[in-house]
């Protein structure tokens, strides 16, 4: 259960082996590294088994280092449960091996990136959890995101360019949670057709975003238990029964959604 913390160091290298057989909780690496050593130094973490490797800077003085092509090729032979990447600067145009050496690690936590669109997708992933926490997103990248396949919890959060959803999820039979709370979205047509079979959707956070408007059309999302739009401005709750067809919800929160309750049918359907 040992913690290892190399951060705010000036590490130059780490040598072929060095950490071949040890087994620790968590390994954290932030600004450790001289920016051109990192993608070198990573190599040396071969044979590593950890529970959760930490690699990054801390803040934007130190972000020197960029996301370069085959920065991360050095982890694809450490054993991890969960990878967190934080405070990079830019991705290089044409840099699509993110993924390639953690697509089988079970949760991915992304914080504060230079990211703008999601890389490619491993074929036969193993993510269960993934986080893209002030990333560069304008719209919702569900194309690349419903390559994961075993996903089961989502979080975009706190994006302050991402503003459209216009991508639909697919297939994603496993998710449960999905967290889009924190950011700028607008976007209308709520929430069916953003989400083809996707049948085990329980938990939805779209809070803290700019406009949403509801058409009462739940029919992908009829399994979900917990719906929060708070501080998000609506269209529709109030006029009509837009939440008919969610007969097990148990949780939804419209506060401060400048929602007037015009119908006597607001809340019909709402038997849980």
């Amino acid at each position: 259960n040992l913690t290892l913390v190399l951060s705010l160091n000036n590490i130059k290298s780490i040598e072929p082996g060095a950490f071949a057989g040890i087994h620790l909780a968590e390994l954290a690496l932030r600004s450790a590294f001289e920016s051109s050593m990192m993608q070198t130094s990573l190599q040396g973490l071969a044979g590593l088994q950890v529970s959760r490797l930490i690699v990054g800077v801390f803040n934007d003085k130190d972000r020197q280092q960029d996301f370069e092509r085959g920065l991360l090729d050095g982890l694809c032979q450490v054993q991890m449960e969960e990878f967190v990447l934080i405070c990079l600067g830019d991705f290089e145009d044409g840099t699509d091996t993110l993924f390639n050496c953690i697509g089988n690690v079970s949760t991915i936590r992304l914080v504060d990136l230079g990211l703008k669109q999601i890389s490619q997708v491993p074929v036969g992933s193993k993510v269960k959890q993934l986080e893209c926490k002030k990333c560069g997103f304008d719209d919702v990248p569900a194309l690349k995101l419903s390559l994961f396949k075993e996903l089961r919890v989502l979080r975009i959060t706190k994006n302050r360019s991402l503003k459209t959803f216009e991508q639909k999820f697919e297939g994603l039979s496993n998710l449960e949670v999905i967290d889009l709370s924190e950011n700028r979205l607008t976007f209308s047509g709520c929430c069916s057709r953003q989400f083809r079979n996707c049948s085990n959707l329980k938990h939805l956070n779209l809070s803290f975003n700019s406009y949403i408007r509801l058409t009462g059309d739940f029919i992908n999302a009829e399994n979900l238990l917990y719906l929060d739009f708070q501080h998000t401005t609506l269209f529709g709750p109030g006029t009509y029964p837009v939440f008919l067809s969610l007969q097990r919800l148990i949780y939804l929160d419209i506060s401060h959604t400048k929602t007037e309750v015009k119908s006597q049918c607001t809340f019909c359907g709402l038997n849980s």
